[in-house]
């Protein structure tokens, strides 16, 4: 018997230009449609763990990802960084080829 996992999706038009999608292993946020920060929730495999884009884009998404950062209490949570292939590879959120 071959069982299928179904990882349920939640978006939200989070800000202007800023979306967010909610798993049961993590929220993301996205600017433009890239992933710019992965907060991951407890229970999951990285809990308790923030992962951030480090690829350069714009002023406007450095600004977006660097306003959602601090809307996340620093001492609760291990900050690293990681490039646009390294997100996908852990989380399956492409980033858009045309950026």
């Amino acid at each position: 018997m071959i069982r299928e996992e179904r990882t349920m999706m939640k978006v939200t038009n989070y800000k202007a230009n800023q979306t967010l999608i909610e798993t049961s292993e993590f929220t993301a946020h996205l600017s433009y449609g890239v992933p710019q920060v992965i907060v991951f929730h407890r229970g999951s495999a990285l809990e308790n763990t923030v992962v951030h884009n480090n690829t350069y884009y714009s002023n406007t998404t450095s600004k977006h990802r660097n306003a959602f950062m601090r809307t996340l209490c620093t001492e609760s949570y291990t900050f690293i960084p990681a490039t646009p292939a390294e997100i996908e590879e852990i989380t399956n959120l492409e980033t858009p080829v045309s950026v």
